[in-house]
């Protein structure tokens, strides 16, 4: 049994805005800004046969089920969001496309659920609140064993003016 190694990374986090049916026109662009990426650190996963899981939660204490093993420790992510009214409530909903690597084909990838997140912010007096994002990564558990690669993917964040 040959045991494969994937680094997981990020490109970057898109964000998207919505309204309620009044929404006032903040002062400056609405923003999300990536301070601290999400990143499930560099692990193993020598068999493929079942889904296995690696859990970033907010409390950063990596966890796994099934056939991965942590090598480094990953970490949960730090956004901010920005541009909004002062002192505003502010939902949150976060999903993500799957992960893929570089090689081909791209047979393997990784699913990104359970994201663990406030479900709603308050921002400050100058409109900007920052929130911790933790998340668990899945295998396909296909049977196919994954190549050793840098996964990436891009995080949707989208925040709500309540």
């Amino acid at each position: 049994m040959t045991s494969r190694m994937a680094a997981i990374a990020f490109t970057g986090a898109m964000a998207a805005f919505a309204c309620p049916v009044i929404c006032p026109a903040p002062a400056t662009a609405q923003t999300v800004q990536e301070m601290e990426p999400l990143v499930f650190g560099t692990f193993v996963v020598p068999s493929n046969a079942a889904v296995s899981t690696l859990t970033i939660p907010l409390s950063g204490s990596v966890s796994t089920t099934g056939s991965i093993i942590a090598l480094t420790q990953g970490m949960p992510g730090r956004y901010r969001v920005g541009g909004l009214p002062g002192s505003a409530i502010v939902d949150i909903d976060v999903n993500a496309a799957p992960l893929f690597g570089a090689a081909v084909p791209a047979s393997q990838f990784f699913q990104i659920t359970a994201f663990d997140h406030p479900p709603t912010v308050i921002t400050n007096a100058g409109g900007t609140a920052t929130f911790r994002l933790g998340a668990t990564l899945s295998t396909s558990g296909s049977g196919v064993p994954y190549t050793e690669s840098t996964y990436t993917g891009t995080i949707d964040i989208t925040v709500t003016l309540q």
